[in-house]
This record gives structure tokens, sequence and C-alpha cells, in this order.
């Protein structure tokens, strides 16, 4: 059998440079070095959203295996730095946390690593908890990719007893406290975005707080008071599209193994300024793609095995994620936004406890 690792640089490079979507450029740089350097990265736009890869469950070893939508089918990648360990994608980057405390940011295609103040840090922060308690992260997101810049932010939530938010930047020792007030806060944090120079994060009460990280003071923006938004199963998101910052709000019932299965979205613009909602129907030719660690968009006639106006979601119902069978990871699907249909567009099964399927946008 030949050695593809051995293949003459003359023969790579123009091979290479036919290489023009940026998730086959990744399977082709990931043969070895010398394939890697022989690709050319000025055949992509580094700023332009990609259709993110389903990061399909830990099964317990060192691979990891990503679902391409585009050409339906899955590659199987080299990570032990992600196994046994919960991840939260932002930027093309993942943060992980291991049961033991220690968190770092990954890069899933390149592996590079940078680490961060163990989770015991956080125990800093009594974050009003009159029971103390274990921190543990739950989300995490970057206000840019570390591979473009060392200008950027990490912020966290993380819970014992309530939900708490912190900070980290390049060359900080620890974590900084992001203070939250208990007075006019209510529930813990439903999901986290970065939007045009601030983060923005949703409380499960339907409270969308600003925070100007890393000065100024936090400022509550709009409170969702419509009773639908009050059931028991019902999530938000914040999701940039077309320069517009929208809310998604998913809900749930119930299903026949205790977990939770989706049945319906409805999606809000949020004015920033004036602290308003309007509901959309349609989201053009974008299509979300949303879970456990926030959500993202993509002009969806731009590639290939993305349908226009739909919602792409994965299962991030955690609460039952220690007490199904496998874990989570039964609850995805796609949401056409039109017609309210599900269907799906993963083919198999994938369950966690830990760290069920999710969505990681493909980066340099």
């Amino acid at each position: 059998m030949a050695n593809w690792a051995e293949l003459r640089r003359d023969l790579l490079i123009p091979i290479a440079h036919r290489v023009k979507v940026i998730e086959d450029f990744i399977a082709f740089g990931a043969v070895c070095t010398s394939w890697r350097t022989a690709t050319p990265k000025h055949n992509f736009d580094v700023f332009s959203p990609q259709v993110p890869l389903l990061m399909l469950a830990d099964k317990d070893d060192d691979y990891r295996e990503f679902y391409s939508l585009s050409k339906q089918k899955v590659s199987r990648i080299f990570l032990p730095e992600v196994r046994g360990r919960a991840c939260f994608s932002s930027e093309g980057w993942i943060c992980t946390a291991a049961y033991t405390g220690e968190v770092n940011l990954l890069h899933p295609f390149s592996r590079t690593q940078i680490q961060l103040p163990p989770q015991e840090a956080l125990l800093a922060f009594d974050c009003d908890d009159p029971e103390g308690g274990y921190p543990c992260i739950d989300q995490a997101v970057l206000s840019a990719s570390p591979s473009l810049t060392s200008d950027y932010v990490l912020v966290v939530s993380f819970y014992g007893y309530k939900n708490c938010l912190a900070f980290w930047r390049p060359g900080d020792l620890s974590w900084t406290n992001m203070k939250i007030d208990r007075s006019i806060v209510i529930g813990g944090v439903t999901s986290l975005k970065y939007y045009k120079g601030k983060f923005y994060a949703v409380y499960y009460s339907g409270q969308v707080w600003v925070y100007d990280v890393p000065i100024g003071e936090p400022r509550d923006l709009v409170w969702l008071e419509d009773d639908m938004f009050k059931r028991p199963l019902v999530q938000f998101y914040l999701v940039e599209v077309s320069g517009a910052l929208l809310l998604v709000s998913r809900f749930a019932s119930e299903g026949p193994n205790g977990g939770a299965v989706t049945f319906k979205f409805r999606v809000f613009e949020l004015d920033v300024i004036k602290g308003e909602l309007k509901e959309i129907n349609t989201l053009g030719e974008s299509s979300i793609f949303l879970g456990r660690n926030g959500a993202s968009s993509i002009d969806s006639s731009k590639f290939i095995g993305v349908k226009r106006n739909q919602i792409y979601f994965t299962d991030d119902w955690t609460d039952f994620f220690r007490t199904l069978e496998g874990g989570g990871g039964r609850d995805m699907g796609a949401y056409d936004l039109e017609s309210g249909k599900i269907e799906s567009f993963y083919p198999g099964l994938s369950l966690s406890p830990i760290c069920p399927p999710t969505w990681v946008a493909p980066s340099f």
C-alpha cells in the first residue's frame, strides 16, 4: 500500500489548490504535516461563516467523529484533548472542562491549546450561594477567535447553587467575577452571545441583560413577560443573522422516555437600542444552528446540503443528560420555520451524559 505521507510536494501543491471547502482543507491537512503545509489558506475567507460540523458524542477513546451536513458523511479525528470532557464551542474553538477542574481553550483541528484558570478558582465568587457548591462551567463564549487576534475575552457561565458569570482575558491569572444583582435578575443563564462589542445574556426568566466587558455596568434590556415563555420546558438563544440580533425560543414537551422533545420555535428580532422585540416568521436565505452553547447562522444559499429558513438543533436539555439511559442526544432535528415541520438531519444516534452532539464551526 502507498504511503500517502510521502507524496511529493510538487504533486501535493496542485492538488491542494483545488481544495475550496474549508472542511476539505481540514481533512486534507489532518493527513500529516507535509499535507498540512501544502494547503493554501488564502483560498478561504477566514471571516466568512462556514457550515458547522456536528461533533458526535464521546466514545471513550482518543478519537472524535464529526458529521458533515454538506457531504453527509462522518470524519474521524484524533482528539484526545476532549475525551471525557464537557465541550463548549465558540468561534471555531472549544472550551473543554474536565471533572478534575482543568479548563482549556482548544482548536480542534490544529490541536492548539490555551490553558485557562481551573474551575476551582471560581470558588472565590460566592455568587449569593448560601450553600457553597462546586462550580461547574456550563457555557463559554469568545468575543473573537484566538487564531486571529490576542485581543479577545472569554465569558463563562457557571453554577453551584445559582448561575454566575465570569470572564478571562489573555494574560489574566484568574477569572474575574461579573456582578449579578440577584434582587433584580431571576434564574440561571440559558444563553450567552457576543454582539457588536458587548456580551448579551438571556436568563431562564426571559430577562435579557447587556454586559460591557471588562468595564461598564450591566443593564437590563428586555423581559419576556408573555406566559408562553414561562413553560417548564423552554430554552432561549441569541444569534446574529444578517447583522441583526435575534432571540430564538425553543419549546418542548416531555417524551415517552422521560426526556424532552422539541415541537416548536419562535423567533424575534431584538432592538438592542430600544429594548424591543418583533416576532419574525422567516429567516430568508439564512439557517440557524443551535444547541447547548448558543447559536450561529449561515447564508444557506452559499452551501450545499443546508436548507434555507431552517433551525438545526441539537439536544441541550442538560437536566436530563444524567437521568436518561446513555445520556442526552436524542432531541435533534431541523425545524422549518415556515411549515413548522421537523425532519431528521443526522441518520444515527449519538448519546452522552457529559457531551452529546454539538456544533463546531470549522476554522483555522
